[in-house]
């Protein structure tokens, strides 16, 4: 395969990260269980904070897991069909972005935050704990999600390199573009939870609503 073709596959496999990213079970469950499209409620967000707060914890739960899988299944399905490596990070980025920009609901989805999970305990498993601590951490010190979400990607990210430096892992031109592009969409995506926090306006866990 020449390097025009090889390029080629590699949009096409991540189209079809994208495609499965755009599945969007928030919008699913808010429409089954109470009848609510979450893209009209609350943040607007498909994603699962959004739906604690609009369809409570169960709810969110399965959003949660679900959103989770998806991210884990794009990697899963790339390497099936075209190997690990870049394919892999290609089909994990391309989940990331269906999620938050999905077709099928006029780009309005979620945050990218569980997708971008699912996909990395499968790419970089290396850096699950690192994720977890900032996510746990930034959570339990502010009481706010998107602190907790921007901490998780922004040192995961940051952990990746520290790794790499030590000789802990192996520095992969795949891996990197992906955990640098998460973070980018992550931050894009959290573009208005980033003004509250600046106004301190932005809704603490056991809220239920949250501002304009």
């Amino acid at each position: 395969m020449n390097v025009p073709e090889a390029w080629l596959a590699i949009a096409g496999i991540a189209a079809l990260g994208y495609a499965i990213g755009s599945l969007s079970p928030g919008y699913i469950v808010g429409r089954v269980y109470r009848g609510v499209d979450l893209r009209e409620t609350g943040s607007g967000s498909t994603g699962a904070t959004n739906a604690m707060r609009a369809l409570g914890p169960g709810a969110a739960s399965a959003v949660a897991i679900l959103d989770i899988a998806k991210g884990a299944l794009a990697v899963q399905v790339a390497g099936a069909i075209a190997g690990g490596g870049a394919p892999q990070a290609a089909a994990a980025l391309g989940a990331v972005a269906g999620h938050c920009w999905p077709i099928g609901l006029r780009g309005r989805g979620g945050r990218g935050m569980t997708p971008a999970v699912g996909a990395t305990l499968l790419l970089v498993p290396e850096v699950a704990p690192i994720a977890l601590a900032a996510f746990t951490g930034g959570i339990a010190l502010t009481r706010i999600v998107s602190v907790g979400s921007l901490a998780a990607v922004t040192f995961t990210m940051v952990g990746y390199l520290a790794l790499a430096a030590l000789g802990v892992l192996a520095f992969d031109g795949a891996q990197f573009p992906f955990l640098a592009g998460t973070t980018a969409i992550v931050f894009a995506r959290h573009a208005p939870n980033i003004r509250r926090l600046a106004e301190g306006r932005e809704p603490r866990l056991g809220s239920r609503s949250v501002a304009p």
